[in-house]
């Protein structure tokens, strides 16, 4: 159990309102649309929110000050941490239930979608991190792009190892609370700990691969063509040029990606190719279009690009161009 008194971080209040609409909107702002139903006879709510932006997570408080049911479908582009440290919220996501309290944190994964109930009293910390900024480090940790989305368990038990992670965030309010930001370079190693360390101790779908660290088990031609995809993405491959790089059979480079990288050759260039098409609509000036990126990218079916696209990144191409503007 984590000890909290008060509501952290009233120095970055954001939300005070007793009227369901503004709620809704306001708590939409900071995280995503859904829907707000009170519930009970007096469908009341009394809601309270502070939340401070950070780089690639935001930290935050906030109660609805009564019973509510919230109905966010997928988050898209966010992962969320939830943890109550008074009362306790019924959290539905991906197939999974928990009762999340004082002794059980729930983590939230964008590709599930998600019902939640709140009771009234229910008060929580609470930890957006940018899907984007998680599953790059995981990529990186693992030293190769990921072939599927990154998904958790929801439930965050403080009896499993959950207790030293909420420590470490309430360390991260505090610094917040005390220095703002001025401090930049403490709240960014702070951040990019409670990244590293929530990819190590909450059990996910790459779990096992990060654990094994097989980068280093797989064999030196499954190492040569990995290398050449990626020197040489925006050029044209086909199978001659990875039998080259590898200087094995194309047979065995397909049984070496099967067995240490769980894919293929051709399906690791198609996210390499992903990832950096990422890059560009992210990094791109104002006549950047999706079109031209997914061309550069030997993607020519612009329908199956986006669909490929959304399927790994939880939005469309133009979706993330968008954003970028």
């Amino acid at each position: 159990m984590i000890e909290q008194t008060g509501r952290p971080l009233s120095g970055y209040r954001f939300l005070q309102s007793a009227d369901v609409e503004d709620v809704r909107e306001r708590v939409a702002q900071v995280y995503c649309r859904h829907r707000l139903d009170p519930l009970g006879s007096d469908r009341r709510v009394d809601a309270w929110q502070n939340i401070a932006k950070l780089s690639g997570l935001s930290v935050g408080a906030m109660s609805y000050g009564g019973d509510v049911r919230i109905d966010p479908g997928r988050l898209e582009t966010f992962f969320l941490a939830m943890l109550p440290y008074a009362g306790a919220a019924q959290v539905q996501a991906g197939g999974q239930q928990a009762l999340g309290d004082t002794s059980t944190a729930t983590l939230l994964s964008p590709t599930d979608d998600v019902l939640m109930r709140w009771g009234a009293d229910c008060s929580k910390l609470m930890v957006r991190i940018e899907r984007e900024s998680l599953e790059q480090r995981l990529a990186l940790l693992m030293d190769r792009p990921l072939r599927q989305p990154l998904r958790f368990d929801v439930a965050m038990p403080m009896a499993a190892g959950a207790t030293a992670w909420w420590q470490f965030v309430r360390l991260l309010v505090a610094e917040v609370e005390q220095h703002g930001t001025q401090r930049a370079a403490t709240v960014a190693q702070m951040e990019s700990l409670l990244l590293t360390s929530l990819l190590e101790m909450q059990p996910h779908n790459y779990a096992d691969a990060l654990r094994g660290d097989d980068r280093h088990a797989a064999p030196g031609h499954v190492r040569r063509v990995e290398r050449y995809i990626e020197t040489h993405a925006e050029q044209p491959i086909d199978s001659a040029d990875l039998v080259a790089a590898g200087g094995v059979s194309g047979r065995a480079i397909y049984e070496g990606f099967r067995r240490f990288r769980d894919t293929s050759p051709m399906a690791y260039l198609r996210l390499v190719r992903l990832r950096r098409a990422r890059e560009d609509l992210l990094a791109g000036g104002p006549d950047v279009t999706v079109a031209s990126v997914a061309t550069r990218w030997y993607f020519f079916e612009l329908g199956r690009f986006a669909g490929q696209y959304r399927a790994l990144y939880g939005e469309t191409p133009s979706q993330t161009l968008r954003r970028r503007a």
